[in-house]
């Protein structure tokens, strides 16, 4: 095995001779355990042990030996450093006793040392001792590399005979060659092993191999002077190794310049490691860096590649390409390479299923394609920006941009070893014909041309003149970012690693193509995507990056010299439509369809994909499937148009499914379709992200007739549905930042929102539309007339009622964003969209429910499923028994005989989670089944309301946003493997609503309940105040920190976040917001206000119940707010009513209708007493709830449970009660604090196990609060309130929970009850 290479070529060398064995042990044994021992204390010093001076001491003890009465000198490597040394003549000057070599590793070992002296040891007190320690480390190293150096010279020169001195050199170069791999010029250690070793040592090579040897001396970190001259032989001087002279630039601070170029040795040494699959250790060397020590700015101490990427060193982002970085991607240039290449290293995000070669071509092509380039742009750009005031900085700062992009490993190699972007352009010149005879390619040329003019314009203050070269330096380090993307794009079949480089190329170039056209960019985002780029228009990947860049290259705004990427490809010829048309204007307003609507922008490219669906359908009416199959898979009709209006593409509409897992992740309908289709993130056994393209083609691929007829039908209702609403949030996201946004880009961005609303309109209706017309269109225009014949009395020439409401919309939308410039008025601007576009996604569904209910009164099982599959996945978050029970008899199985009438009762039950109506959805006409009336409903889990329905039901869906958050949270984590997205959008969610009204409403988002100001009104508020240190919005505190992963959440994984945003949500928010709501409602009363004050108590319920639980009496076991947790905890601590409700529901449902006939009554005194009695019994589900997860908790450390553990809820919960319980008994809730909240997300066992300890505070602090405690009740034997405990009861209650509950519901869905059993 390699790694017992010590002990394979020792035993070996044995057999040759015993002192070749022994010098063996010493040069491989014994220098790499001392190497060993130097690393163990540099980790022990980061560690802050005080013992770790016992490996420096060890490490000493190896080099020196144990000297003995005949051997003064140890006979370790001490003694083979004098012994060889003075053959070199390095004795120094200063103390002949010793040699050169031995002095400075000697010194360096006691400068280790007294860092670990008794009376200071600075690991334990002074946390950047370490860095002191490594560049001593590092020294050491250094300085015996060159003994090895020294050694392999010796055995090369010294006179010995011939067999003899092949055996010593092949022994010292077994030694020393290792150490110059890690220089990265891999070619020229093949050529000297081959000499030295494969080929055995020939004299007559020795003046090449010292010459080779030599070009190495640099890197490895000692010079000539170090080495010295053999007896009489010249050695080299340092000036030979050409410090001073990169490629033909020459760095007016040698010294320094060469330092920072080596910074590609760490490239090196990242890769390398990464290829053995160590990765923690070239994650150390990434982040905390090895090869630049700065020693002229103590500050900064060691440099690394990451602290490149956080400008640590000069900070400067004043310029272009940053900024286009950071309105690209929203982040800057620095955090997406880390972003990256921690990915990689961790394997994690879009990396997680990538092989080990993949993950380590993307982190060395993040290297050289982003950080190599914006690190070097940064300093020539602060060069630029110093030349006036201060020169010498300049000058130092635009010699380190040319190191940034050359490095050390370039200069005097003529091979493409390099690590840095220079070298890109070299490895790259072949495939493209721009290889050069010097410098490797024509733009390396052409740069090391730029950079001397820059170095001379800064010496002589020519300001003005540098400003203009950096144009022409950016302008060439874009060709070997191309160049590089166009490569692995072409070899993306052939090379298994390049799908990832390529991706990481992509991301190098994108900022630029889009600032050329958005067009060309986001095919380029799509194709190059990995782990699989989107190759949907029927092109290869390299065809699809072709068309793009020809676009952008050939844009008279661009900078780039086109001619410079590639002599072997005609990309840079003048693009020629076939029918040689005239370019279109893509700023030309679009009369869609004789004036349906009128777009700001140009759209026919995108109305024009109603042909494709028209030729899919000709052609599955001529039974020619294939054709149909080349249309839908490739596109025929919907052209794509680069910025300046040229053709580079042509639109599919299998692209809208299976581009969608990338391009909609971050949208609100695309998380509810996904998440409800999802079978184990399936979809009829393939990706539910590209569920449409998967039934489609099933379609396609069906025998049946009754099966392949419905394609178009299915291309309209899956693919260009969801395409529209993807365009409106698109709209919206773009109507947002172009308020938020720089000012650069807010023009772009409200433009942008403008496109996306036309886009959606194009989609909708179609090219060739007429108004009314169900027979001329092909889009969903059409399909919505066509269908609304069955459900309204439409009079000639009339347009459907739903039709003229959506078009309505889409007209406000238009008005908002493009005429009135309503997208950057004011920050909040944008809200007004939201809700123009919250209201167009659920009227677009109408015509899809008017479908399927027409296909199920005529028993039309195709359509029936196709239409369940088209809308039924929009209901998903709204009441799971209810979709998950249409899903089974709609969508997993096929139609059959169904009681229609139920099915419709079940989907009408969940019309008011969408804002949905019986009015706007309608009855078919001639058949009653789907008749309803809006007026009749007026109960939340058998709660009568009093006041205005809509108003309650608007506030009730508190509960859908909670559930809507959490879909987006589990999708993150499970289907797009990227949770911090999902962690936005949900973020999103919380601020501004899902479905929750956000203007012109009494109920804003839950984080206005979160924040309100009329908490004043809650006695208890005070409270809470004391308790969370005078922040008034706790609990939005501890939510903004939950979803960006700050304070205790910096160190919680993504399920324990989701988790606990679930749970504040649900309870701590609405435990709040429902006291506010009474208390209100009192002060109403006492000022005569009774309408407000019986608004204010339904509001209350609302809150307490959701609109999940449905009308029926008791709910549906469906819900997530308090009352669920009531009728949850009920069945673990026997305090459910004998309706299967739990008896604190029961009391509490009871006081809000006394509080009802209190208000009526005017009794506002009475009120007042019913409000503090629905106070204190709200209580009781959260101090159950507390109880529970300690209990649970406990059981998970002692091993008696299979379950994860309830440490967020208990988090949270706790919390929810902790102030109240602070009031009453602040021991008690020290008590509680210490096992629930102390520690998160990391508690440990004895703290976080102590059950008992939160059962007997909650006990003793009951008794100062108004809290009935019989209502809490007993959990395994154990009551809350009489002090009887049975320790072995409780350790017993969990393993009995889930039987208990399910013998309590035995009538329920399994599915349902086993839901309930925790407190998730």
């Amino acid at each position: 095995p390699a790694h017992h290479y010590a002990d394979t070529i020792t035993s070996d060398a044995f057999k040759t001779s015993v002192e070749l064995g022994c010098q063996s042990i010493k040069i491989l044994n014994i220098w790499m355990w001392f190497a060993h021992k130097l690393n163990e204390a540099v980790k022990g010093c980061d560690k802050g042990r005080s013992d770790a001076y016992t490996s420096i001491d060890e490490a000493a003890a190896l080099w020196l030996g144990n000297p003995t009465p005949s051997n003064d000198v140890g006979g370790l490597l001490f003694e083979m450093t004098e012994s060889i040394g003075r053959m070199f003549n390095s004795v120094d000057e200063d103390n002949s006793e010793m040699v050169h070599l031995n002095r400075q590793i000697i010194n360096r070992l006691l400068f280790a040392q007294e860092i670990f002296s008794d009376d200071k040891n600075r690991c334990a007190s002074d946390p950047d001792t370490v860095d002191d320690l490594r560049i001593i480390v590092k020294e050491i190293f250094s300085f015996t590399s060159a003994v090895l150096a020294q050694g392999l010279i010796h055995s090369m020169l010294d006179q010995r005979d011939e067999k003899e001195k092949r055996e010593y050199v092949e022994l010292f170069s077994f030694a020393f060659l290792p150490l110059l791999n890690t220089c990265g010029r891999g070619e020229e250690f093949d050529i000297l092993y081959d000499m030295l070793v494969i080929k055995k040592f020939d004299e007559a090579d020795t003046d090449d191999v010292l010459n080779a040897i030599q070009n190495f001396y640099n890197c490895l970190g000692f010079t000539c002077d170090d080495i010295g001259n053999y007896g009489l032989r010249p050695g080299c001087t340092d000036s030979d190794l050409s410090l001073d002279n990169m490629m033909g630039y020459s760095p007016v601070n040698s010294t320094k310049t060469n330092m920072l170029a080596k910074l590609d040795l760490d490239a090196v040494a990242i890769v390398q490691l990464m290829s053995i699959e160590n990765y923690d250790l070239a994650r150390d060397i990434y982040v905390n860096g090895y090869s630049y020590y700065d020693y002229d700015n103590a500050e900064y101490g060691f440099v690394s590649l990451y602290d490149l990427t956080q400008s640590a060193t000069i900070g400067y982002d004043d310029f272009t390409t940053y900024k286009l970085f950071q309105d690209y991607f929203q982040q800057s240039p620095g955090d997406l390479a880390d972003e990256t290449i921690t990915n990689a290293l961790d394997q994690q995000s879009n990396f997680v299923n990538a092989s080990g070669p993949q993950r380590l071509e993307a982190v060395k092509t993040v290297i050289s394609n982003i950080i190599s380039y914006v690190s070097s742009l940064e300093a020539f750009h602060f060069a630029v920006d110093q030349c006036n005031s201060n020169s010498e900085t300049a000058i130092t700062a635009w010699d380190g941009g040319v190191a940034l992009i050359i490095g050390s490993i370039e200069s005097g190699s003529p091979n493409n070893d390099g690590y840095f972007l220079y070298a890109t352009s070299k490895a790259m010149c072949d495939d493209f014909a721009t290889c050069a005879e010097e410098n490797g390619s024509y733009a390396n040329n052409q740069l090391i041309q730029r950079f001397t003019q820059g170095q001379k314009q800064i010496t002589e203050k020519s300001c003005s003149n540098v400003q203009q070269t950096l144009e022409a330096i950016e302008s060439l380090l874009a060709i070997p970012l191309i160049q590089s993307m166009l490569y692995y794009a072409d070899k993306d079949s052939q090379i298994e690693t390049a799908g990832a480089a390529g991706y990481v190329s992509s991301l190098a170039v994108l900022p630029i193509i889009d600032s050329l056209d958005t067009e060309s960019s986001n095919m380029v985002e799509n194709a190059m995507s990995f782990p699989s780029g989107s190759q949907t228009s029927g092109q290869s990947k390299i065809e699809i990056i072709y068309g793009a860049l020809k676009s952008v290259l050939t844009d008279p705004s661009s900078f780039i010299d086109c001619e410079l990427i590639s002599n072997a490809h005609p990309l840079c010829d003048d693009i020629q439509d076939p029918n040689n048309a005239i370019p279109v204007d893509v700023d030309e307003p679009t009369t869609i369809s004789h004036g349906l609507y009128i777009a700001k922008n140009y759209v026919d490219d995108r109305s024009a994909i109603a042909k494709d669906v028209e030729e899919i359908q000709d052609f599955v009416d001529s039974k020619d499937i294939e054709g149909a199959k080349l249309v839908y898979k490739h596109g025929s009709n919907s052209k794509i148009y680069s910025k300046n209006g040229m053709p580079i593409g042509i639109r599919s509409i299998s692209s809208f499914s299976l581009q969608a897992g990338s391009e909609m992740q971050k949208d609100p309908t695309y998380n509810m379709f996904v998440y409800g289709l999802s079978d184990e993130n399936d979809f009829l056994g393939k990706s539910v992200l590209n569920y449409a393209d998967t039934f489609v083609n099933s379609l396609f691929e069906s025998s049946e007739r009754r099966w392949t007829s419905l394609a178009s039908e299915a291309v309209v209702a899956l693919h260009i549905w969801m395409q529209v609403a993807h365009k409106l949030h698109a709209a919206y996201d773009a109507c947002k930042l172009s308020k938020n946004a720089s000012e650069r880009r807010s023009v772009i961005e409200s433009s942008d929102a403008s496109l996306f609303l036309d886009e959606a309109a194009a989609y909708w209706i179609g090219d060739n539309q007429s108004t009314g017309s169900s027979s001329q269109g092909h889009l969903l225009y059409a399909l919505t007339e066509k269908i609304g014949e069955q459900f309204e009395n439409i009079s000639a020439g009339s347009q459907s009622a739903v039709n003229s409401r959506i078009i309505d919309l889409f007209n406000q939308a238009k008005n908002h964003i493009a005429i009135t410039n309503g997208c950057s008025t004011s920050q909040d601007a944008h809200l007004e969209l939201r809700s123009i576009v919250g209201n167009l996604i659920p009227m677009m569904a109408v015509p899809l429910l008017r479908c399927l209910y027409y296909y199920l009164s005529i028993g039309d099982a195709e359509r029936v499923k196709l239409y369940a599959i088209s809308v039924l996945p929009v209901f998903s978050h709204c009441s799971p028994s209810s979709y998950l029970e249409l899903k089974n008899d709609l969508i997993d199985h096929d139609f059959n005989e169904v009681d229609k009438e139920y099915i419709f009762f079940k989907i009408r039950s969940m019309y008011d989670c969408l804002g949905l109506s019986c009015d706007v959805v309608g009855s078919l006409l001639g058949d009653d089944f789907a008749f309803c009336d809006d007026s009749s409903m007026k109960a939340l889990a058998g709660y009568f309301f009093r006041t205005d329905r809509s108003g309650v039901i608007e506030a009730s869906r508190i509960d859908v946003d909670t559930r809507a958050i959490d879909i987006f949270i589990n999708n993150g984590m499970y289907l797009f493997q990227d949770s911090e997205v999902a962690f936005a959008a949900s973020f999103e969610c919380y601020k501004y609503g899902h479905n929750i009204a956000v203007t012109g409403s009494n109920h804003g988002p839950l984080q206005s309940l979160a924040t309100s100001s009329d908490r004043d009104v809650v006695p208890a508020f005070s409270a809470f105040r004391r308790y969370f240190k005078d922040d008034d919005d706790y609990a939005d505190s501890i939510l903004v920190d939950a979803f960006i992963g700050n304070g205790v959440f910096e160190n919680a994984n993504a399920d324990e976040r989701r988790r606990a945003i679930a749970f504040i949500l649900r309870y701590m928010v609405t435990h709040m917001s429902i006291q506010e709501k009474i208390h209100t409602a009192v002060e109403y009363c006492k000022s005569n206000d009774f309408d407000n004050a019986a608004s204010a108590l339904d509001s209350a319920v609302a809150y307490l119940i959701g609109s999940i639980e449905g009308e029926e009496d008791g709910g549906s076991y469906d819900g997530n707010l308090i009352y669920m947790l009531a009728k949850r905890m009920c069945v673990h601590f026997g305090t459910c009513a004998a309706t299967n409700n739990a008896q604190v529901n029961e009391h509490i449902i009871s006081l809000f209708y006394a509080g009802q006939g209190e208000v009526e009554a005017g009794a506002c005194g009475s009120l007042s007493k019913t409000v503090n009695k629905i106070d204190a019994a709200l209580l009781v589900p959260l101090i159950q709830g507390v109880i529970f997860a300690s209990l649970e908790n406990e059981l998970y450390f002692e091993a008696r449970t299979t379950s994860e553990g309830l440490f967020p809820e208990g988090y949270v919960l706790s919390q929810s009660i902790l102030p109240i319980i602070n009031d009453a008994l602040p021991s008690a809730a020290k008590d509680i604090q210490s096992v629930m909240v102390d520690g998160f997300p990391n508690q440990t066992s004895p703290a976080a196990a102590n059950h008992m300890k939160v059962i007997l505070a909650i006990r003793d602090a009951l008794r100062y609060t108004a809290v009935d405690c019989d209502q809490v009740g007993s959990i395994a034997g154990v009551n809350v309130c009489t002090g009887a405990f049975d320790a072995s009861e409780v350790r017993k209650s969990t393993s009995r929970s889930a039987s208990l509950f399910l013998s309590a519901f035995p009538t329920l869905a399994a599915t349902t009850a086993l839901a309930l059993v925790t407190l998730r």
